[in-house]
């Protein structure tokens, strides 16, 4: 759909206001607050913006007079975005409600800018779900809104809700840059701004932390170590009749345990969070189990693989999915500290084009570790081009080839396997900066 031109939003704005004077004493004082506050910041007008709560409409024709057309609505009335789309005020239209932390159904650090314009209210939005708008929010981004004052809304959530913000940002999750109270020309009753911007938070303890080439070497070493394993594992593939037999695992398996070995050696804390991928029944999962790790979850594309691990409680979540490009993954940016696969990687399941949205999934300085059978590169063209891929990868900065690739005996039967850990650069992609700021920084055209 067309967006406005000029004097259509001019149009609309006028109309707006007019109806929010006789709708709803206040409503107009709020906007023009957080308006005027919003234009202050002179952001980069190609700026991701969200309108939480967006009624009628008149935020995105505010922030349009000021050039900024990015704006999507958020809603949990249907009419209301059905309205709002008739009018053409908005690029895209959600209809959800924030009740919770994921509830708008949004990925992590999406927007640029958050705002509303009373949408916290005993009848609307929880201030305890600020959380959530804070996690839509880029690291750097801001939340801007106002609202009626605690002790007009005169809930007992109100009544904590500043010390709620007081408790996030000294969690290091976002900073108070402003809070400020204005009156009603019109009504004479008292309202309060507030501007939060979102912090990139605390990075893993791990993310500092070297790998020594004498670590490496021990991984090495145990990876190619022809000693028996411990433990033996007769897999039964359920799969063979939909894929090729280099899928079909009816011996004595140990990409598992060589896999898990290898993490061990990283010695990061029990908390970490796990992602095992093509995790099937949970062999992977219950040998990392066995070693204390408990936030572990399997994914696979297979329900009934998933459901003989679900028997076996080993995982936290059960995810079924398919491991293929961008998206593919049903999961937030920057979930899991450490994901895992063994013999995930192969023809017909997880191929290297994947790597970047595995990447996607895990937090800055995660690690990616997987065996997987030697051989395929010779068979499958995809699998010919693993070691460019990931050197592309360390070449644009998204990961670095920590070990690998080790070659390693027993596999599956006699057959060899080839083990590999990535990990993903440690930095968070932040909202605009300074160097982004635009050179045009006239005063918006205010109504």
């Amino acid at each position: 759909m067309a967006t406005l031109n000029a004097y259509e939003i001019q149009e609309q704005l006028v109309t707006l206001k007019e109806d929010a004077r006789s709708r709803s004493p206040g409503e107009l004082s709020r906007v023009e607050n957080v308006c005027d506050e919003f234009f202050q910041l002179k952001v980069p007008r190609n700026s991701e913006i969200l309108d939480v709560a967006a009624g009628s409409g008149i935020i995105s024709a505010k922030l349009q007079t000021g050039g900024y057309m990015n704006i999507d609505a958020l809603d949990g009335d249907l009419p209301t975005l059905r309205r709002l789309q008739a009018l053409r005020l908005y690029r895209n239209y959600i209809c959800r409600s924030v009740d919770g932390i994921r509830s708008t159904g949004l990925r992590e650090e999406t927007y640029d800018m958050v705002i509303t314009a009373g949408g916290f209210a005993a009848d609307a939005i929880n201030p305890l779900d600020v959380t959530e708008m804070l996690r839509v929010l880029k690291p750097e981004g801001h939340l801007l809104w106002t609202m009626k004052t605690v002790r007009d809304e005169g809930t007992p959530a109100f009544s904590s809700f500043d010390a709620n913000l007081n408790g996030l940002q000294r969690a290091g999750r976002c900073k108070i840059i402003k809070r400020k109270q204005f009156v009603d020309p019109d009504t004479n009753s008292v309202g309060v701004f507030y501007l939060v911007q979102r912090l990139a938070g605390s990075l893993p303890d791990y993310v500092n932390m070297e790998v020594p080439s004498e670590l490496k070497k021990q991984i090495s070493d145990i990876l190619v170590d022809t000693s028996d394993p411990l433990n033996r594992v007769k897999f039964y593939d359920d799969w063979c009749d939909k894929y090729d037999e280099d899928l079909v695992i009816v011996g004595n398996y140990t990409g598992h345990i060589k896999c898990v070995e290898a993490f061990i050696k990283l010695g990061l804390n029990r908390n970490v969070t796990i992602l095992d991928l093509a995790a099937g029944t949970g062999l992977l999962g219950a040998e990392v189990g066995k070693h204390g790790y408990e936030n572990v979850d399997g994914l696979d594309s297979s329900l009934g693989m998933l459901g003989q691990a679900r028997k076996q409680s080993i995982y936290r979540d059960y995810i079924v999915a398919m491991v293929e490009g961008l998206g593919s993954i049903p999961i937030n940016d920057e979930t899991y500290d450490v994901v895992m696969s063994s013999n995930g990687f192969a023809p017909g399941q997880i191929y290297p084009h994947a790597i970047p949205e595995i990447l996607r999934v895990m937090r800055p300085g995660g690690y990616l570790l997987w065996t997987m059978r030697e051989g395929y590169q010779q068979r499958s063209q995809k699998f010919a081009l693993l070691d460019a891929e990931i050197k592309d990868l360390a070449n644009t900065g998204s990961a670095e080839l920590v070990v690998g690739p080790v070659v390693f005996d027993n596999f599956v039967l006699e057959h060899p396997g080839k083990f590999y850990m990535l990990r993903k650069t440690p930095r968070h992609h932040v909202a605009y900066t300074q160097e982004e700021q635009p050179i045009d920084n006239h005063a918006p055209n205010h109504q």
